[in-house]
């Protein structure tokens, strides 16, 4: 609650104390000194784009051991030399001054699992907009140029309503009353009085209407077989005398394709695609591709998708090995698409193999990074830093296990 909102509180308790009393009081509440041998490092921020903070976590207990007001390497070490005994392992993102300061304090860095993954995720994307097209037949062979996607074939309008009018006027001779039948058959009551009427016929479908472009179908239909565009086929009409809407052509012309062509093309997106290679070897019942397809047309994919399966399979096995061989192939360091990526792994080689090596991971410290959003939020900018940092760290000690 806010500081006028706890005046009322007081006020209502018996004891009156203004706002700005319990504001200095609250200040004064001495925030503890945990020393935490294992830490968590994430930032967060004030005002997104512009201002961040920093967030230490204990990595035993997951509660927060204190905020920075920035996110640069000096106040990180002033933080780890103010300590009366350092932290032995830390676990980070990959932000170059978090990892700076404490590696020259010699404390071991684990990068974290979540960010290595998101950033091979990221890397794969890059990789499948620089290869793939944005669709990718499933089968070239015999493929439509202007690439329909598989239309169903659609059954004959049937009459549905004289089967409805049928029912009310059945139930209606049986006694039901007209609020009854519309709250059986889910109807409006007026609709219900209109069925019941014995001499109620439904009305027949429509029939086409004619159009200006029906003297014009047999030339449209020659510019659909010899593959003009819409825009094509519409100039020419124009030019034989068609003086009607462009709508039609459009509509008329998906009715000759529909009818005419050979079977229309499937395709599969490029997002698509990237989940396929991601989540290689399970599949869905709805996949119509093979990553084997893939590989096969689209060579440039082959060493990144072993690499990306390599790299996965050596995190979740906690494989430092496997890692380090991966990143230090040849042909994975030459690929144009992976280099980048590479690259920068080896800058923090150890720190990468570390979180193969160690168990820490930044999980905690996002959920720490939630809750300190949602209190900084609470205060609608009312507070400080200093009031942040108080709610933060004065959290209430966890309930005791009863005896």
């Amino acid at each position: 609650m806010s500081a006028k909102e706890a005046e009322r509180v007081t006020t209502v308790l018996g004891f009156r104390i203004s706002h700005d009393t319990l504001l200095r009081v609250l200040r004064r509440v001495p925030i503890p000194n945990h020393c935490a041998e294992i830490i968590g490092i994430d930032d967060f921020a004030f005002k997104k784009g512009h201002r961040y903070g920093t967030i230490i976590c204990d990595a035993i207990t997951h509660r927060p051991v204190d905020l920075l007001r920035t996110r640069e390497a000096d106040m990180l070490t002033d933080w780890l030399l103010n300590l009366e005994k350092r932290p032995v392992r830390a676990s980070v993102d990959r932000f170059p001054a978090y990892q700076e300061a404490l590696l020259n304090q010699d404390i071991v860095v684990v990068s974290d699992r979540f960010h290595l993954i998101d950033n091979l995720w990221r890397c794969l994307n890059s990789i499948c907009q620089r290869v793939l097209p944005s669709r990718i037949p499933v089968n070239p062979e015999g493929a439509v140029s202007y690439g329909l996607k598989p239309q169903h074939p659609t059954e004959p309008r049937k009459e549905t309503k004289r089967p409805l009018v049928e029912m009310v006027q059945s139930m209606y001779h049986q006694g039901m009353s007209l609020n009854a039948i519309a709250r059986v058959l889910n109807l409006n009551w007026r609709t219900v009085k209109k069925y019941s009427d014995p001499t109620y016929e439904p009305s027949p479908s429509k029939r086409q209407r004619p159009h200006l472009i029906d003297r014009f179908m047999p030339h449209l239909r020659e510019c659909v077989l010899n593959r003009y565009t819409l825009k094509e086929t519409d100039a020419y009409l124009r030019h034989l005398g068609y003086r009607g809407s462009f709508g039609a052509v459009r509509y008329r012309s998906l009715d000759v394709r529909k009818k005419g062509l050979p079977e229309p093309q499937v395709f599969i997106s490029r997002k698509d695609v990237c989940r396929l290679l991601w989540q290689w070897p399970s599949t869905r019942p709805g996949d119509i591709i093979d990553v084997s397809y893939l590989l096969v047309h689209y060579g440039d994919l082959a060493i990144p998708f072993c690499f990306i399966q390599g790299f996965r399979e050596a995190i979740r096995e906690r494989d430092a090995e496997h890692l380090l061989a991966l990143i230090t192939n040849p042909q994975v360091t030459s690929h144009p698409g992976l280099k980048r990526f590479v690259g920068r792994l080896k800058q923090n080689i150890e720190v990468i193999l570390a979180a193969c090596r160690f168990e820490e991971n930044n999980g905690y410290v996002e959920g720490n990074v939630n809750r300190l959003k949602m209190l900084k939020r609470l205060m609608y900018g009312r507070g400080g830093f200093d009031l942040l940092r108080i709610r933060v760290l004065c959290r209430n000690p966890e309930p005791s296990p009863a005896h």
